[in-house]
């Protein structure tokens, strides 16, 4: 799987993902159906530890506009939105004009491959392996010579080691 295929592959995630939370936001009847198998409180003995219900005990703490959760500003203004008006191509077009935008910035942080460097690569590689074919070439070659060398050498150790004999004879 190339770059682009798993750019492609996180988008659509990303779209499907997008597209599951606005459905389920937008329609009251999964949300009480979905409310219904997620527990309110972290733990299902909470009343017994506290003294009470946690839906008291929020009650009873004091309420401002500091106090309230990130979330519920991000529901409100998501809920805000007239989803009438956004199709997913037009989704799909910001997020491709997202990534050519910062395709290059993407590559760098991300260390992936462009064609560019699998063919810079792939030349560095076609000369590395002819450099290894000629050293191989000129290796055998002066294995050769260093054989010939050494026979002509061991010829004329040879020859020297009869002279002295024969100087030693006399």
């Amino acid at each position: 799987m190339d770059a682009t295929e798993a750019i492609a592959v996180i988008i659509l995630i990303v779209a499907i993902i997008v597209l599951v939370y606005y459905y389920l936001l937008n329609s009251p009847e999964t949300m009480d159906k979905l409310r219904q198998y997620v527990p309110t409180s972290g733990d299902a003995h909470m009343e017994e530890v506290l003294g009470g219900s946690p839906a008291e005990l929020t009650e009873a703490a004091p309420k401002d506009k500091d106090s309230e959760s990130v979330t519920k500003r991000i529901k409100v203004k998501l809920s805000d939105i007239d989803m009438s008006g956004i199709s997913t191509d037009s989704f799909s077009n910001k997020i491709d004009a997202f990534l050519d935008a910062k395709s290059d910035e993407l590559i760098k942080d991300w260390s992936l491959a462009t064609t560019e460097d699998l063919e810079n690569l792939q030349s560095k590689f076609s000369e590395t392996t002819s450099n290894v074919d000629s050293l191989e070439k000129d290796y055998m070659e002066f294995k050769k010579s260093s054989q010939e060398f050494q026979e002509a050498t061991q010829e004329k150790l040879n020859d020297l080691d009869k002279r002295i004999e024969s100087l030693e004879n006399k």
